[in-house]
């Protein structure tokens, strides 16, 4: 039984303790190691990771094996070399009495930065051969421990991480957490202990962890966080890299807006939440996603304002750019957007992969890709259009030169009447296409006829990502594309991606080849175009939510087919002198109309637009002696009309019966004179 509190809150934390176990291997090691065997053992990592609660871990297990421990914590010590060798006298001055070997638990040791010389040099040589000194900070050990000669050999490094999901699920448990709140904790705080732990608090408090709750998790999360932080620019430089998935100086200098970030970048290169790596330094998760919350909620402008210079740098770098940039910067984009993150695999950059056009010798390897996850009858079906639009394909292409995926970007426009009928895909598309979105001249249509990777299939991978760059390269590139159509194997997987990213199911282009069903999704670029797509998706990458409203200005267009825009213009003329009748016509939302006013002009100026196009149609008719009748029928029937269409014969002398013929005639002429506008916009 417990004799004393402090036995009770040991018993408490020893079993609420989880995880942890290589460490605790190692330090049973060290503690077990013979007496000649002493050892520096340096913890560290970000504020909240656990560093105290492993140190009270290792106090425990060196108590049941029986060594001497002082557990010192620098909150408690006047940060001078004096404060810090008077508490450690006991163990100094025991350098010739026998007995246990000791352990010496310093924590906080990043509080001791301008001691740390006098500590490696003055201090620690001092102390016993056989004592296992545990130093715990928030910042790796200095170049003076890892590179002197004497201390290399005795250094052992620990850089704490977060829990594993089973880690943090026991975790959880113990904290009384009910287990269906487990997946959804976990998800946020990434693994993180003091997260957790907050966490937590929060559900016994309030019985459940609603989203507005984490913001109390968050807050306490940040002030851990930037608690040494030296200056409101040191934290503006975190922000800025909490935004973005990999950082370099110049990425920096951008989002900081500042010609140099050369010392803000090398301060953020120490941290212990910052990763360096082959492109530049990332932050640790949970960091990141606490430093961008904060902001998202203390100023949403200048998160706004973040996201805008890292998509303008990104965009400028995929012009003029090699492949391999391009894809880059199309993958950082997309990493912009916290909802497309689970769909993104971070490449090795060990081994880089690249995209690149299929070249002769690599049909072979792209039909058994394609066979091997859809079957020989996919696989001949790719071999005839690798044979007839070559230009249509992509591999891509691992450090050897192996094909590890393809991507055909199928052009559908170019295709003759009977290349439409030989695969069912072509022919699902196709009648998409009739039934929903038309093409007209000189526009052009994309199905993304297969992409997968060897080994991956259709599922997220680095491969995917690559494809997945390229698709949107696509997208914004290439000219007088109007509709796209991608189809999946597995939608149920990419769902979520389709709505986010404006794909419309098209149940018409769904299609089965060799017995399985493939699931076809689409987006009209004349109805919501390039720049448009990127807008709406700039506003929910900032976390705003567009409106989805009816076609209002240039940025949502409406595209009709050639018979819909010929009732559309009937339907104006009867509506001429009608200006509130107008505000509902389909062509206040065409090109004809958007292409000439700026998005913010009010309605009355579009209305009034169209009346003038209308009017200036009419007027074609007068050039041409032969026409000038029909254009007497139009100007009585519909600019300056009469009380009715038969008041209207009664004017012009003519029979009821030709006056309704002459003014069909007309208002056929005056739609043609706008499509062509149309089309020409």
């Amino acid at each position: 039984m417990a004799r004393t509190m402090a036995d009770r809150i040991g018993t408490a934390r020893r079993q609420s303790f989880v995880g942890r176990f290589a460490e605790l291997e190692l330090f049973d090691a060290l503690v077990a190691g013979a007496p000649e065997q002493g050892a520096v053992l340096f913890v560290y990592g970000p504020a909240g990771i656990g560093k105290t609660t492993l140190l009270r871990q290792f106090a425990t297990r060196g108590q049941e094996l029986g060594v001497t421990c002082l557990h010192l914590d620098t909150l408690d010590l006047p940060p001078t070399l004096d404060a810090l060798t008077q508490r450690l006298s006991a163990v100094l001055d025991a350098e010739d009495a026998a007995g246990t070997r000791t352990i010496v638990l310093l924590d906080g040791y990043e509080r001791l930065g301008a001691l740390d010389t006098a500590v490696r040099e003055q201090l620690a040589p001092r102390l016993p051969a056989d004592v296992v000194l545990v130093l715990a900070g928030q910042q790796p050990p200095s170049p003076g421990w890892r590179t002197d000669p004497g201390w290399a050999p005795l250094l052992h490094l620990v850089r704490l991480g977060n829990l594993s999901r089973a880690e943090s699920g026991a975790y959880l448990t113990g904290r009384g957490v009910p287990s269906d709140l487990h997946p959804s904790a976990i998800d946020f705080t990434h693994g993180h202990p003091l997260a957790l732990a907050l966490v937590g608090e929060v559900v016994k408090e309030k019985g459940s962890l609603p989203p507005s709750d984490t913001a109390d998790v968050v807050r306490v999360l940040i002030d851990r966080l930037l608690d040494a932080v030296p200056s409101r620019a040191h934290r503006a430089a975190l922000e800025a890299a909490a935004q973005v998935r990999v950082i370099d100086e110049p990425l920096l200098a951008a989002l900081m807006d500042t010609p140099d970030a050369a010392e803000m970048f090398a301060w953020m290169r120490g941290l212990p939440f910052v990763d360096a790596g082959p492109s530049g330094l990332s932050l640790h998760d949970l960091a990141r996603e606490v430093l961008a919350s904060d902001l998202r909620w203390r100023h949403a402008q200048r998160h706004a304002e973040l996201h805008h210079r890292a998509r303008q740098y990104y965009l400028d770098r995929l012009d003029g750019a090699d492949p391999v940039t391009q894809a880059v910067a199309l993958l950082d984009l997309i990493y912009l957007h916290p909802d497309l993150r689970e769909f993104l695999q971070p490449p090795d950059e060990a081994a880089p992969l690249r995209v690149e056009a299929i070249r002769a010798g690599d049909e072979a390897a792209v039909a058994d890709l394609v066979a091997r996850h859809e079957g020989e009858e996919s696989a001949a079906i790719a071999r005839r259009w690798m044979a007839r639009q070559p230009s249509a394909w992509l591999v891509v292409r691992g450090p050897d030169g192996d094909v590890l995926g393809t991507v055909c970007l199928l052009a559908l426009d170019v295709l003759a009447p009977d290349e439409r009928e030989e695969d069912p895909a072509v022919a699902a598309a196709f009648t998409e296409l009739g039934e929903h979105s038309p093409l007209r001249p000189n526009e052009t249509a994309t199905l993304i006829r297969y992409w997968l990777s060897r080994d991956h299939y259709q599922s997220v991978s680095p491969v995917q990502n690559l494809i997945a760059t390229q698709l949107a390269r696509h997208y914004l590139t290439t000219p007088g594309l109007a509709v796209t159509l991608l189809p999946f194997a597995h939608p149920q997987e990419w769902e979520a991606l389709c709505a986010y990213a404006d794909q419309r199911r098209a149940p018409s282009g769904d299609f089965t080849v060799d017995g399985r069903q493939f699931t076809t999704f689409v987006h009209d670029w004349r109805t919501v175009p390039p720049a448009a797509w990127v807008a709406k998706l700039s506003l929910q990458e900032i976390g705003a939510t567009p409106v989805v409203t009816a076609p209002t200005d240039a940025s949502a267009l409406l595209v009709l087919s050639e018979d819909e825009f010929t009732a559309a213009v009937r339907k104006a003329l009867r509506d001429y002198t009608r200006p509130d009748r107008l505000r509902g016509n389909p062509l206040l939302h065409c090109r004809l109309i958007t292409t000439r006013l700026a998005s913010t002009e009010p309605m009355t100026e579009r209305v009034g637009l169209l009346q003038t196009l209308v009017k200036d149609a009419v007027e074609t008719l007068t050039v041409a002696p032969a026409d000038r009748r029909l254009h007497r029928v139009l100007v009585r029937a519909y600019l300056s009309p009469a009380r009715s269409l038969e008041r209207a014969a009664e004017v012009l002398e003519l029979p009821s019966s030709t006056f309704r013929r002459l003014l069909g005639t007309a208002s056929a002429r005056v739609a043609t004179v706008l499509w062509h506008q149309e089309l020409d916009a």
